[in-house]
């Protein structure tokens, strides 16, 4: 493809819905320029009118941001990734093993609204305990259901969801950082895939782009003082 691509994206240490295009396209080696805005910031009051039609993150731009093509909405840029670039392993190449991907990761999008509640995106954050009730722990349980299975059933030729990384790895690495900033205990297979999907490189950069930055934000840190 000769039109570059531009990801704009909110701050790495909360933003999982800008995380999850970034490590999808990352692990793809698809390449793309990085436009962030910080929230809360003068760039974001500033620029977030004209970089995203949406007003939210993350937006991919086709062309210069602002002037190009946009795609909005994490599912969305996924799927117009998928289209521009059908042979990067995006999604899984198996028909049926690409339909069950696409659910877990729509499952994901409009679901595990307790989990995500209670338990917000805090790469930086250590909150051993914090956010857990009943409906949170149901959410946990769904998740690692759906780890195990998917492994179980398309995992065998790797050590990700479907044997190679893939858009579903990529949804549930925010959730793979919660565990481990609430301390979440999981056992066996679920716990062998959370601990192989931080060690995945494109979660790694992210993660150590995250603990660097500063800015605090007060609806996405329930569980401390601001500074």
């Amino acid at each position: 493809m000769s039109t570059p691509l531009a990801l704009v994206i909110g701050n790495k240490n909360y933003s999982s819905w800008s995380m999850r295009p970034w490590v999808a396209l990352r692990a793809a080696q698809v390449r793309f320029q990085e436009r962030q805005l910080k929230f809360e910031s003068q760039d974001w009051a500033a620029h977030i009118g004209k970089l995203s039609p949406s007003g939210l993150v993350p937006v991919l731009w086709e062309g210069e941001p602002g002037a190009g093509f946009p795609t909005w909405d994490t599912l969305a840029i996924i799927e117009r990734a998928h289209e521009l670039f059908p042979a990067q392993g995006i999604w899984p190449e198996e028909a049926q093993a690409r339909a069950r991907a696409r659910s877990i990761c729509a499952e994901m999008h409009g679901g595990f609204r307790a989990l995500r509640g209670a338990m917000p995106m805090n790469i930086r954050g250590r909150y051993p305990g914090k956010g857990m009730n009943p409906e949170v722990a149901r959410d946990i349980a769904r998740v690692s259901a759906l780890w195990k299975g998917a492994r179980r059933q398309y995992g065998r030729a790797g050590p990700y969801l479907f044997g190679a990384f893939s858009a579903a790895d990529a949804y549930y690495a925010p959730v793979a950082t919660r565990f481990v900033t609430y301390d979440v205990a999981l056992a066996g297979g679920a716990k062998e895939y959370q601990l192989a999907l931080l060690e995945a490189p494109a979660v790694r950069e992210w993660c150590a782009a995250a603990v660097q930055e500063t800015e605090f934000v007060a609806a996405d840190e329930p569980y401390a003082a601001a500074p």
